[in-house]
């Protein structure tokens, strides 16, 4: 078995040996599964490459056994968090297939702010199928009375 490269001279003969040890390990050799690839590679050297059709899954031998190039993802699941302070409740866990979460804006969690004319404001718009929208303090102040409309707004 042969690590490395050769460099063949001029007029060398190139002898299975060389062909076994130069070229049939240091290519990436493709198998229906490893089953196959077990069978024909009785003896592999580390940093020897297959390519498995079945799983479409490129492994490399490591010096003790074939393993993934790419590598097994460690991902296992998602969980989204949300901080004491935020005002946002309803974080949940996913492990596989979609995920999803409804965050909950509690605004009695929030801390207490300043206002200024530029700040934004999120506001789900009841005329446009409740799509969230922004705008500014001072395009609410600008509305005039709130009294009068019944605009209830927290602001956090």
């Amino acid at each position: 078995m042969a690590n490395g490269f050769k460099v063949f001279g001029v007029g060398e003969v190139l002898t299975a040996a060389d062909v076994n040890d130069y070229f049939m390990e240091q290519v990436v050799a493709i198998f229906a599964d490893s089953t196959a690839r077990d069978a024909q590679i009785t003896s592999p050297i580390e940093g020897q490459f297959a390519y498995l059709s079945d799983s479409n899954t490129l492994f490399y031998y490591s010096g003790s056994a074939w393993a993934s190039y790419i590598g097994d993802g460690d991902i296992t699941g998602v969980t989204i968090t949300t901080a004491g302070t935020s005002g946002l409740a309803g974080g949940s866990t996913a492990t596989s297939g979609a995920f999803a979460s409804t965050l909950v804006i509690s605004p009695n969690d929030a801390t207490s702010a300043t206002v200024a004319p530029s700040d934004i404001v999120l506001i789900g718009d009841a005329d446009d199928s409740n799509n969230l929208k922004k705008t500014t303090a001072q395009d609410i102040a600008n509305l005039g009375n709130f009294a009068d409309i019944g605009l209830v707004i927290a602001l956090g």
